[in-house]
């Protein structure tokens, strides 16, 4: 099954069964953009008469009017506020439970840490027709993802600040190893990076400039975290203290990619982000940390073939900038109890 594709749909049910489901919403958001249930009919392919019975049936299930329309061919036609609340509704329970804009759900799913390495993996992958979803949630979220089930393959690049070790004491911590196998990757620069016209000659200087920061649970959130601590032990300040005064500390996205186009477009002054690409895009960047950057992997998942030629394609892969490749990276870490 490593090459299939399934695709789920949402469906909202009354006491005589289905009531709506994606066809019903599809159907009520081309007639508030368009206004016209005949144009909106043509679109979807359906008769006049069947856009009408979707609505009428919607309707009666849920016992309320979704649309207000002048009756006949011409006649326009838009939501009402509760057809526009259950548009809304509809959709934040299929964001919650279905990931992918089209609905479709693949045999294999990446959930952890956003990396270049990874994009380009995941898109050869694709390109030789495997089928695997990616999710930018960080580290800690990906780790998790694996533990439940949710997840094949997870980036992580989680810094014990205990221990001085990457990875490993989370999985000791959260009884991974029953489930998982860690397989290593490779050393990786992250730097704080900003344009080339702004010295930062000094740590202590990002109070006077506005952040862009990384989601809670990703391993760059726990190294800008660490460097807000050693900031504020510098200035004699409590961390919560330097947190306050910085802004853009709630400013938070989840990719490196977000970090550095926001420095590119000015709307941030630094951010951490990964040393390669940043260069790549024309920033400068202060070095920041070496990580080690490994995968997680279910032990389920070690046969499908999209995994397995992740794997393989990990151990083979060619040096390049911001990167250090390892003897050991696409192998297996040797865990004992």
């Amino acid at each position: 099954m490593g090459r299939a594709r399934f695709k789920l749909n949402l469906t909202v049910e009354g006491e005589g069964g289905v009531v709506a489901d994606e066809t019903t919403v599809k159907l009520l958001r081309l007639i508030e953009s368009k206004g016209s249930l005949l144009s909106v009919a043509r679109d979807l392919g359906l008769s006049y008469s069947t856009a009408w019975d979707i609505i009428n049936r919607a309707e009666r299930g849920l016992g309320t009017k979704l649309v207000s329309a002048k009756r006949g061919h011409g006649g326009g036609m838009k939501l009402t506020e509760d057809g526009k609340a259950f548009i809304e509704r509809y959709q934040e329970l299929r964001r919650r439970y279905i990931w992918s804009e089209d609905g479709t759900v693949c045999d294999v799913v990446y959930a952890g840490s956003d990396d270049l390495i990874v994009r380009e993996l995941i898109s050869e992958l694709r390109g030789l027709g495997y089928c695997i979803d990616a999710y930018w949630v960080g580290s800690f979220n990906g780790l998790m993802m694996i533990n439940m089930g949710l997840a094949d393959i997870a980036g992580v690049h989680m810094l014990d600040p205990v221990s001085g070790e990457y990875n490993i004491p989370y999985l000791n911590m959260f009884g991974s190893w029953d489930r998982a196998v860690l397989i290593r990757g490779y050393l990786r620069l992250l730097g704080l990076v900003h344009k080339p016209h702004l010295e930062i000659k000094d740590l202590t200087e990002i109070l006077g400039l506005r952040m862009v920061n990384r989601n809670p649970g990703s391993g760059t959130r726990l190294v800008m975290e660490l460097l807000i601590n050693a900031v504020a032990a510098q200035l004699g300040m409590r961390p919560s203290e330097v947190k306050a005064s910085i802004r853009g500390y709630d400013d938070v996205v989840n990719t490196h990619t977000e970090v550095i186009d926001k420095v590119i477009k000015g709307i941030a002054d630094y951010g951490i982000a990964l040393a390669g690409q940043a260069l790549d895009m024309g920033l400068a960047v202060r070095p920041l940390a070496l990580e080690e950057f490994d995968f997680v992997v279910s032990r389920d998942s070690l046969r499908k073939p999209a995994v397995t030629e992740f794997i393989r394609k990990l151990s083979s892969l060619q040096p390049r900038p911001g990167y250090v490749l390892l003897r050991s990276t696409g192998s297996a870490y040797a865990y004992s109890k």
